[in-house]
């Protein structure tokens, strides 16, 4: 499957279900179950969850209160996770973050199955996780990383060009079709 028909699935739910929470929880869970099974993979882990982390912020977390939050250094190590330790500064080539998707996916696979035993959360299941806290919660931690790097990358190859980090990663999206499965 190419990464277009994943992007195009995400925009369609979040289109389709702006102001429905749950509808859009519920739509995701197909789309995150099959993410996880395309082999080989065709739509890159960062670039992937940061379209899934920015349409739930607007559909889900936005009308949550309190907010979800990400977690932070302390609430890993009372989880007995290690928090990622590898420096962000000078990720600004496509290879670096490529590298850094790499580098970050490993680290997220061993949090995800620390979290779940750390909470009761059912982590490890793609279908289910999405409608638990600490699965937001990791993924908000890890794309704030992300827009880091994305904006380094931005700067340092397209200086004064974008708007934002989505606007970055929608450039990647588009116009680097063949570094898509690997960031």
């Amino acid at each position: 499957m190419a990464h277009s028909v994943f992007r195009n699935r995400l925009i369609d739910l979040a289109n389709g279900t702006s102001g429905n929470p749950s509808g859009f929880l519920d739509g995701l869970s197909d789309i995150h179950f099959d993410w996880h099974t395309d082999q080989p993979p065709t739509y890159g882990f960062l670039l992937f969850h940061h379209r899934v982390v920015r349409y739930y912020n607007s559909i889900v977390n936005s009308q949550l209160n309190p907010p979800v939050t990400p977690f932070t250094a302390n609430d890993f190590k009372g989880m007995n996770v290690q928090p990622f330790g590898a420096r962000l500064t000078n990720i600004d080539t496509l290879i670096e973050l490529a590298n850094f998707s790499d580098s970050i996916e490993s680290w997220h696979n061993n949090a995800h199955m620390q979290i779940g035993m750390a909470t009761g959360t059912p982590m490890m299941d793609p279908r289910q996780n999405i409608y638990f806290r600490p699965f937001w919660r990791l993924h908000l931690y890890i794309d704030g990383m992300f827009r880091t790097v994305l904006q380094q990358y931005g700067n340092r190859q397209h200086p004064n060009q974008f708007v934002d980090t989505t606007a970055i990663a929608g450039h990647l999206e588009v116009s680097h079709h063949s570094w898509v499965s690997r960031i």
